[in-house]
């Protein structure tokens, strides 16, 4: 029983930063009816993400993790920009039935 707690306790934290772990993408919006023009933002938005952590003048010469959570910031602003609404978690992760 007091493993099963600390797996819980000890993995919540983990679960909470996996969002800046990984580099979002298209996957993490909703397309709507023109896949072809939510394709160009996809694209639009992913390139202006990493101008901008490249830029290192803007402070961003640290580690791989404040890297991602820029890019998923400035990636998620432009999206939602362009009119996108964020994905349900559930439709991310879990398989359609």
């Amino acid at each position: 029983m007091r493993a099963l707690f600390l797996v819980c306790a000890l993995g919540l934290p983990l679960l909470a930063g996996c969002s800046a772990v990984a580099r979002q993408n298209g996957d993490y919006f909703e397309v709507g009816a023109d896949t072809g023009r939510f394709q160009q933002d996809d694209q639009a938005c992913g390139d202006q993400a990493r101008d901008y952590v490249s830029y290192t003048l803007r402070g961003m010469d640290g580690t791989g993790y404040d890297r991602n959570r820029a890019y998923n910031g400035i990636y998620s602003r432009c999206m939602l920009g362009h009119g996108y609404a964020p994905r349900p978690y559930s439709r991310n992760w879990l398989p359609q039935g």
